[in-house]
């Protein structure tokens, strides 16, 4: 027979008898329903910067393992609770994966702000409408973020699969790595797709009917896109209702 193995991001192991451990089980997976979750907004709405976040994750999580392998240290005695020492510990993913998200998420909620206000500026003109004001879902999951982040790690330690210093410098790493990659890649990224020209001859153009094809687009700096979406869709449907009668 050949011998088996756990996958390891998402393995959890936990006291039977212990509420608190299946609440600290729940939330250590957090990070892979963040995951999953932006997968499904990228397949729903194909915004660039769910696509770049998913890169980014990706990216996170390969530097997460090359610093594993680096540093190769050791899990905490408590591993051996879990039947999980296999594997070095230094720094943890899961707290690593949780601060990235959540240092994305606040910049791109302070990017949106920040440039909307410049632009208003710039015009001369106020915020008006609802469309001007990023919705109170976003700012809660961006506030929500953080301490669902240190959940994340308060678990791993629970648990036994890290120690504190572990912990911490997974969430440093993921801090750093975030605010780097919003930085240097996302920000680059969205001016690039700004300059896409279906008749530039050579790559761009290739890659401009390629974004069109799959319908993708960008609307990181609008601050409410589903605000403006629902007054767009139902001017639409006014205009088409005239049209028909």
């Amino acid at each position: 027979r050949r011998s088996m193995k756990p996958f390891s991001l998402t393995y959890v192991r936990y006291p039977e008898d212990d509420p608190l451990g299946l609440a600290m089980a729940l939330a250590s997976l957090a990070p892979f329903c963040m995951i999953w979750t932006t997968v499904g907004a990228f397949m729903a709405r194909r915004e660039l910067w769910d696509l770049l976040t998913l890169l980014g994750i990706l990216l996170n999580e390969v530097l997460a393992q090359l610093l594993k392998r680096h540093f190769k240290e050791p899990r905490p005695a408590t591993c051996e609770q879990v039947d999980f020492c296999d594997t070095h510990g230094m720094p943890s993913s899961h707290a690593q994966l949780a601060a990235f998200v959540a240092t994305m998420m606040t910049l791109q909620y302070v990017r949106r702000r920040e440039e909307f206000r410049v632009f208003c500026k710039r015009n001369k003109r106020g915020a008006s409408g609802r469309a001007g004001h990023a919705d109170a879902m976003t700012a809660a999951l961006v506030v929500l973020a953080w301490p669902l982040a240190w959940i994340v790690g308060i678990s791993r330690v629970y648990l036994g699969y890290h120690s504190v210093e572990q912990v911490v410098a997974g969430a440093c790493v993921g801090c750093v790595f975030g605010a780097a990659y919003h930085e240097l890649v996302c920000l680059a990224a969205t001016k690039s797709f700004s300059r896409l020209d279906v008749n530039d001859g050579g790559l761009g153009g290739a890659v401009a009917r390629a974004v069109i094809g799959a319908r993708m687009r960008d609307s990181s700096l609008v601050p409410d896109p589903l605000e403006v979406e629902r007054v767009a869709l139902q001017v639409n449907v006014l205009d088409f209702k005239e049209k028909s009668f």
